[in-house]
């Protein structure tokens, strides 16, 4: 290499701070010396920006995700690492000029840095779908090679130009991982450029090589550098990794002697992207796991200790261990749902128990709090949790069984549910789900087959679909444990302001943390009153007039929807509450109605309706109450002056009512539940707290604590509120 070329490797980062007024009052665009971008070419180049502390530029490369530098998420000197960013963050996709409305903007969730180059995948809060994703080149940049750069920082002239600008640039100096660009007619990199995407372009057949690193930054605006030249992170050897990245099963796994395994699936095609074996052996006897999350797994041990067993690195599979708690010596079946419930069985009394996980990385028993035996009979040889509040599991007579956890049965409500096949389950060692319908079973021979339930929540199995010819592998599976990451979900709420615009929050449902909150700038186009939430995509919104209308939601971020006048009158509730299964409940002066739900998109038709009655056949009167909340199939939760108050339904539309808890409960405004015994609840000054029952429809009220978020509280919520039941399905919100 040259003494030329090795200062041009020496070049400064390009993902420099910013001052706050530039990101807030425009972006930075792209290459010194270059072009402005006609619209509609390059759509896949990515806007990123960090805080209002930096502006860089990325590339989308699938639906779900952007690539860019590592370096654009570094807070001060600590290192960028995987999980959400260090500061609200978003991108914008396929939008050329950033001064109209074009493309898509999403809040940045989560950060993968690449363990060796300056380079991330950025996963989006929810997918692009009118934007192609750029193809990666699976071929290395040769020297001379013309390439083209985009991006979205600063040129000759501008500091804050409003514009995409592309330059084009000859390859040299390629390396392992690196390639070094020298811009003909002039076009310099500049800040704000750090993660733009490097492309061929032959034809009109784009691929992406590289995303821009650093820069001498000649010719770009405040600077005097006279060198040229710059690098760039080599994207075209990293399909592999970008790929286990992108696929959605992480499964691990003991084997005989100690060691964890980690696979990586791609749920839609059931390939395996990744499967690694690490060196290290715990250095226990292992006997039960759970994966909690990305980099947590809790194993117990044969003498009864249970170990946290936190992943530190995925290729090479490393990871360390720490004693947290003892006394788990009865129980042989553990597993989590991602929710903050921790199931497992004592395997002397197949007595079923559920705890209460508070933090992401418990510590100590402490964070396993609020043991809760639910019932005896659990006799599943394994299993799995494929949803909140959801165990699944098979039996040796070749039963599916699957079951939804309430609590304690002591008075007959801990749990439901039945067998979603008779026969055919009685070979699988273990089943693992990540929930979304996804079941993986495991065989004595070491096979691991896949399955789908088209509908996890309906209780019935009939709609699984199961790929014999098409398993994840024939063989080779021969851990003694295996566990799924879960599938971690939000709780999430939807809003309504005085003005009419939409809100939608997700609450991280163990620590409380917002993951999600967007405000739309479109109205409802009249003034709601009550609100109910069906699905992920489906509201019901009443108006003043007393009409009904169905609010489809496009998007979450941005919160995007449309509405549907269903052109019906007399819906004047000054409640309405969707329990998850089927029924709509909705307060109307002192009176409770009920109505069948029997489309995930209903018309009028769709929602038929007949009154709740009192026990002596009257129609139910007495709920003029100023809070109404679904928490499960036909029961309802409300204030009455300082009470908290529960309700069933029975099968004959009578209401049976339960003051859970006398005092403490007045001056409020909303309460909203997606189930699972998990409560929020707004006051007049819009502060949410959240509370927990531990079994919700035991009629006891003695077990309702504050919950989430733990010692806190959250302001800000608008005045009418409403959760997604976490029995409502489709669910297009899964997110890790």
């Amino acid at each position: 290499m040259s003494a030329h070329r090795s200062r041009r490797w020496g070049a400064a980062l390009l993902g420099a701070t910013v001052a706050a007024g530039l990101l807030g009052g425009g972006a930075a665009q792209a290459v010194a010396g270059a072009q402005p971008v006609p619209d509609g070419v390059y759509r896949f180049t990515a806007k990123v920006t960090f805080g209002d502390v930096r502006a860089c530029s990325g590339a989308l490369v699938d639906p779900d995700w952007v690539v860019t530098a590592a370096s654009c998420f570094a807070d001060g000197a600590a290192p960028v690492t995987a999980g959400a960013p260090a500061r609200p963050s978003t991108v914008v996709v396929g939008r050329t000029d950033l001064t109209t409305g074009a493309g898509q903007q999403r809040t940045v969730t989560h950060v993968t840095p690449h363990p060796g180059r300056n380079l991330a995948l950025v996963r989006l809060s929810a997918p692009v779908t009118d934007v192609p994703p750029v193809p990666l080149a699976t071929t290395a940049p040769t020297d001379s090679e013309a390439l083209t750069v985009t991006g979205y920082g600063r040129t000759s002239t501008e500091w804050v130009p409003d514009r995409l600008h592309q330059g084009g640039f000859t390859a040299q100096d390629v390396t392992t991982g690196a390639v070094g660009l020298l811009g003909t007619s002039g076009a310099t990199i500049c800040k704000g450029d750090a993660g733009g995407p490097v492309f061929r372009d032959n034809g009109g057949a784009v691929e992406l090589v590289a995303i821009a690193a650093t820069s001498w930054q000649k010719g770009c605006l405040g600077e005097t550098e006279t060198r040229d030249g710059a690098t760039a992170t080599r994207v075209d050897d990293l399909g592999a990794w970008i790929r286990e990245q992108l696929a959605d099963v992480q499964i691990f796994g003991v084997l005989g002697d100690g060691r964890l395994t980690y696979s990586v699936i791609d749920s839609e095609t059931g390939d395996l992207r990744a499967d690694r074996t690490s060196a290290a052996a715990l250095g226990f006897a292992p006997k039960a796991m759970a994966t909690l999350n990305a980099d947590t797994i809790l194993i117990t041990d044969t003498g009864g200790s249970m170990y946290r067993v936190d992943v530190t690195g995925y290729d090479p599979l490393t990871y360390t261990t720490t004693r947290i708690t003892s006394g788990w010596s009865p129980y042989d079946r553990i597993t989590y749902d991602g929710y903050g419930s921790l199931y497992y069985i004592n395997g002397n009394t197949n007595q079923l128990y559920r705890r209460t996980v508070t933090r992401a990385k418990p510590a100590s028993a402490d964070d396993l709090t609020r043991t809760t035996a639910i019932d005896t009979g659990f006799s599943q040889k394994t299993i799995t949790s494929p949803g909140p509040g959801r165990i699944l599991g098979t039996v040796s007579d070749g039963r599916l069984l699957s079951y939804r956890i309430y609590g304690n049965d002591s008075t007959g409500t801990g749990w439901s549910g039945g067998a979603l096949a008779a026969t055919g389950w009685a070979g699988p060692t273990h089943v693992v789900s990540p929930g979304g319908g996804l079941y993986y079973a495991r065989t004595s021979s070491g096979r691991l087959d896949r399955y789908r339930d088209a509908n996890p929540f309906d209780g019935s199995g009939a709609d699984i679909q199961s790929f014999p010819a098409d398993p994840v592998s024939t063989s080779g599976w021969n851990q003694v444990l295996l566990s799924a990451r879960p599938w971690t979900g939000l709780v999430s709420v939807f809003g309504t302001r005085p003005d009419g615009r939409l809100s939608y929050t997700a609450l991280d449902p163990v620590t409380g943390e917002k993951r999600i909150a967007t405000v739309s700038q479109q109205t409802l186009g009249f003034a709601p009153k009550a609100m109910a939430t069906l699905n992920s995509d489906t509201l019901l919104v009443t108006s003043t007039a007393g009409r009904l209308n169905r609010v489809d939601v496009v998007s979450l971020d941005p919160l995007v929807f449309s509405v549907v006048d269903l052109n019906v009158g007399g819906w004047t509730h000054d409640r309405l509450v969707y329990d998850g299964n089927g029924a709509l409940f909705g307060t109307a002066g002192t009176f409770l109605r009920r109505y069948r739900v029997n489309k995930a998109k209903p018309v009028a038709a769709d929602l038929p309706g007949w009154p709740v009655y009192n026990g002596d056949r009257t129609p139910a009167s007495g709920f003029g109450v100023p809070t109404l909340a679904a928490t499960g199939r036909n029961r309802l939760l409300a204030t009455a002056g300082s009470i908290l108050v529960a309700y069933e339904i029975d099968a004959n539309d009578v209401w049976k009512r339960t003051n859970l808890v006398a005092t403490g409960w007045s001056g409020l405004t909303s309460i909203v539940s997606p189930g699972g015994g998990q409560y929020y609840r707004r006051d007049a000054n819009g502060v949410l707290t959240g509370w927990f029952d531990l079994s919700p429809f035991d009629g006891n009220g003695s077990d309702v604590a504050a919950y989430v978020p733990a010692g806190t509280a959250s302001g800000g919520w608008d005045p009418i509120l409403s959760a997604r039941p976490y029995d409502s399905w489709p669910d297009s919100t899964r997110r890790w």
